[in-house]
């Protein structure tokens, strides 16, 4: 499958994943939708996880992206990039066929 990710976001992934290492925990990332509004925009979530037989995996050169296979298709040409504004620092996904229509609400 086709994933960007920037080169700010891989440092910040690079440098997560450098600090769970040292904590023994699981260092792959799983990207994962956490919730699908009507029209299709999904929201993501980003975690440590073990990878499972069935994941997508995306090796960024240090840090491996997992992707289960229901996931997947949210995830096809999405670009993963990292945001420190004012709005708050975090890791951002942009999917390519998130379409541009709200999802009736904002979850914090």
């Amino acid at each position: 499958m086709n994933v960007t990710v920037t080169p700010r976001a891989t440092d910040e992934l690079k440098k997560a994943a450098e600090s769970r290492r040292s904590a023994a925990g699981p260092d792959s990332v799983r990207v994962l939708v956490a919730s699908q509004c009507g029209c299709g925009n999904a929201h993501f979530q980003m975690g440590f996880d073990e990878p499972e037989p069935d994941d997508n995996r995306i090796d960024l050169g240090g840090v491996m992206l997992l992707v289960d296979p229901n996931s997947a298709p949210f995830l096809e040409d999405a670009e993963v990039d990292y945001s420190d504004d004012l709005m708050g620092k975090g890791f951002r996904i942009n999917a390519a066929n998130g379409g541009g229509c709200g999802c009736g609400g904002h979850h914090h």
